[in-house]
C-alpha cells in the first residue's frame, strides 16, 4: 500500500462524484445570481462536448486512458503530491468513464453562469486540479522524483 493516499483520493472523488451526481442530476435551481448556477444536463461527448453525438468513442478512450493510468501508476513510487494528483485525476475519469457506460452520457450540474460556456461535475473537477498538481510537480519538483519500483 505505497501509495494509500492515490488510493484513498481516488475513492473518495468517486464517492462524493456519484453522490453528486445522483443528487443533482435534474437540478435547475440559481445558488448566486448571476455567479452559480445547478443545472442537471447530459452530456454525451467529452471536455467541452468533443466526440458528442459519437455513442461509444468517448466510452473507449476513457477506458483506454484509465487502464494506462492505472497500468503505469502500479509500476511507480509516487511523492506526496504525485499521489493526491493521481488519485483526484483517476477518480474523476473513473467517475466520469461509468456515466459514459452505464448511462451513455455523462451528468454535469455545475453551472458558473457568469463564464455561460460549460456546465461540468466533481469527476470533471477532479480531473482538473489532478492535472494541475502532476504539472506543479513537474514544472517545479524538487529532488522528491517518482521512482519505478523495480529502481529500488
Amino acid at each position: 500500500m505505497k501509495n494509500l493516499r492515490l488510493s484513498l483520493t481516488a475513492t473518495l472523488v468517486l464517492l462524493f462524484d456519484r453522490v453528486t451526481k445522483t443528487a443533482f442530476r435534474d437540478a435547475d435551481r440559481t445558488l448566486i445570481p448571476r455567479i452559480l448556477a445547478l443545472h442537471g444536463t447530459r452530456n454525451t461527448g467529452m471536455a467541452f462536448s468533443l466526440l458528442a453525438g459519437h455513442p461509444f468513442g468517448p466510452a473507449l478512450i476513457g477506458i483506454l486512458l484509465c487502464a494506462a493510468m492505472v497500468l503505469y501508476l502500479r509500476k511507480r513510487q509516487l511523492n506526496r503530491l504525485c499521489q493526491y494528483g493521481a488519485g483526484l485525476l483517476l477518480g474523476g475519469a473513473l467517475g466520469n468513464l461509468l456515466d459514459r457506460i452505464f448511462l451513455g452520457y455523462v451528468i454535469d450540474f455545475i453551472d458558473p453562469v457568469f463564464l455561460d460556456w460549460f456546465v461540468f461535475n466533481i469527476a470533471d473537477a477532479g480531473v482538473t486540479c489532478g492535472t494541475a498538481l502532476l504539472m506543479i510537480h513537474l514544472l517545479f519538483g524538487k529532488g522528491e522524483e517518482t521512482h519505478d519500483r523495480h529502481d529500488r
